[in-house]
């Protein structure tokens, strides 16, 4: 995967004279108006479409921070040309965000993270990727083993999994969701919230994750769960 940051890296009024009935059906409907138009303040919308026609979408609170593809991309390599940066659109696609406002690319700890930190991705399988890829590389984007895994682990890490679901969508994409509990080498404990996909030509990846500390998370757990449900895929037909 060409993933750069992941989480394991270290978005009419109405009318006065109508009649009594009618103006309260109105009524009703510009209190659904507001109420609509509050709750779209609430959040940051986020969808992209890659040049395959495959749409991932999401949201997340709006007084997170957030970073996207090109802003990414620069924090890796700031010598990146404007034409590079177009060819890399054609391939990969991210948005990194934040429960941390002061969050800076460069000091963002992934799953070590005290706040809620998130990486939503879309990536183009290269032809070597595309020859050995199975649904289990989805499950290692963000940590160093598969954590469903018989095999011990060769990395030091610990894995509990809380759930997991795998499905193929009406449109042919395979998907998987997981929560994960994480125990690092050093003893630190983490938790991993994770939803991904891959077309049925094998071409495209889409993967969103959302983790940090257990009691980080267990503080904002509705908030991340929210997230990440959120989060769906489409694809032309």
């Amino acid at each position: 995967m060409r993933s750069h940051l992941t989480l394991g890296g270290v978005g009419g009024r109405l009318q006065r004279a109508v009649p009594i009935a009618l103006a309260g059906v109105l009524a009703l409907i510009a209190v659904g108006i507001i109420s609509s138009s509050l709750m779209s303040t609430r959040f940051n919308y986020v969808s992209h479409t890659n040049v395959s026609g495959g749409d991932s979408y999401f949201r997340f609170p709006a007084n997170w921070a957030s970073f996207s593809q090109d802003q990414v991309v620069l924090a890796n390599d700031s010598k990146i040309t404007p034409a590079q940066l177009r060819s890399l659109d054609q391939t990969e696609w991210t948005e990194i965000f934040s429960a941390d406002k002061g969050l800076s690319l460069a000091n963002q700890k992934g799953l070590s993270s005290l706040k809620p930190f998130g990486v939503a991705q879309q990536l183009e399988l290269t032809p070597q990727q595309k020859a050995v890829f199975k649904l289990a590389t989805l499950r290692s984007i963000f940590v160093p083993d598969d954590p469903l895994s018989k095999s011990p682990s060769t990395s030091g890490y610990h894995y509990k999994v809380v759930s997991y679901k795998q499905y193929v969508s009406s449109d042919g994409l395979s998907h998987l969701e997981m929560l994960v509990d994480i125990r690092a080498p050093g003893g630190t404990s983490t938790v991993l919230d994770e939803a991904a996909a891959v077309d049925k030509n094998t071409q495209w990846v889409y993967f969103i994750g959302i983790g940090c500390t257990y009691s980080c998370f267990q503080a904002n757990r509705s908030q991340i769960l929210g997230v990440v449900k959120s989060w769906n895929v489409k694809e032309q037909r």
